[in-house]
């Protein structure tokens, strides 16, 4: 029992998100909880599938789409899924995306279809439960880096498309969104990545090959602000298995569990922790 309590307290720690008000920390970076999603596999369908909860999580793996009544807050089905693209020759002319990112939609039964591609999952008398393309990952190969442009055909300013950027021989990705200067940052031989901010003094994996990580000022700060990790994933197949967990700090109401309620910043970190949830697969898959 104690070393349960002990784990119990180390999981905690280890996964801690700080809840500041720091001035050194941006505005839309100061927290009040923390979220948890789920990134699962679903027996039959292919890509990974991420929930806003893990209530949600909990209450699909008992109803699968198979939804008889469907809820405002949407708890219970996905908030994303990411699927491989295996279109190489459009990839090659730079004209399709490697990865294809679907946003589960809840709308009320009245309301129009949201866009052309809208795909209608199941429906009950108030509620309609809709799938549509909300984010395409292209990935570009330099002779130093590989280049990964996240773009939102249906976003409206200010953050249209981004890149996240990884240097060969390394594992950490660099993000500039918003402004702001990210990196999901990984130790050899792990697999739990710390997404943290970097301020404008922190250097850059091109600076590092010129000056040390001990120049960035004193008061710099070293926030955590998300995790990545396989922790808490199924070892034995199922027909929803947990792959990994993505782990965000955010400014919202504690009990917005569902798909209606994730904040902006939110779903565009959990973009990026699906694509490495993909990226960890396919190096494993190879190895």
């Amino acid at each position: 029992m104690f070393r349960l309590v002990r784990q119990k307290l180390t999981d905690e720690n280890h996964y801690k998100i700080e809840k500041t008000q720091r001035k050194q920390i941006p505005e839309p970076l100061h927290f009040n909880r923390e979220r948890n999603l789920p990134i699962a596999t679903i027996f039959g369908k292919r890509g990974f599938f991420v929930f806003p909860s893990m209530q949600s999580y909990d209450r699909f793996k008992r109803t699968n789409f198979n939804i008889s009544v469907l809820d405002a807050d949407g708890v219970g089905v996905p908030l994303f899924h990411i699927v491989q693209n295996y279109n190489v020759i459009g990839q090659v002319i730079g004209k399709s995306p490697n990865f294809h990112i679907f946003k589960y939609v809840l709308q009320r039964v009245q309301d129009p279809p949201l866009y052309a591609e809208c795909k209608v999952i199941c429906e009950d008398k108030a509620f309609r439960l809709c799938k549509i393309p909300f984010c395409e990952i292209y990935c570009q190969l330099g002779f130093l880096d590989t280049e990964y442009e996240f773009f939102y055909p249906s976003r409206s300013q200010p953050v249209k498309n981004y890149r996240m950027v990884k240097r060969h021989n390394f594992r950490d990705l660099d993000v500039c969104l918003d402004g702001m200067n990210f990196r999901w940052h990984v130790k050899v031989l792990s697999d739990h990545y710390r997404l943290m901010y970097l301020d404008e003094n922190t250097p850059s994996n091109n600076q590092k090959n010129r000056q040390k990580q001990s120049q960035r000022k004193i008061d710099s700060p070293d926030f955590v602000l998300g995790h990545y990790t396989r922790d808490y994933s199924n070892l034995l197949p199922r027909s929803v298995a947990k792959s990994s967990n993505l782990i965000i700090g955010e400014n919202s109401r504690h009990d917005c569990l569902g798909i209606s309620s994730v904040p902006e910043l939110t779903e565009m970190l959990a973009c990026q922790g699906a694509l490495v949830e993909y990226l960890e697969h396919i190096e494993r898959r190879n190895n």
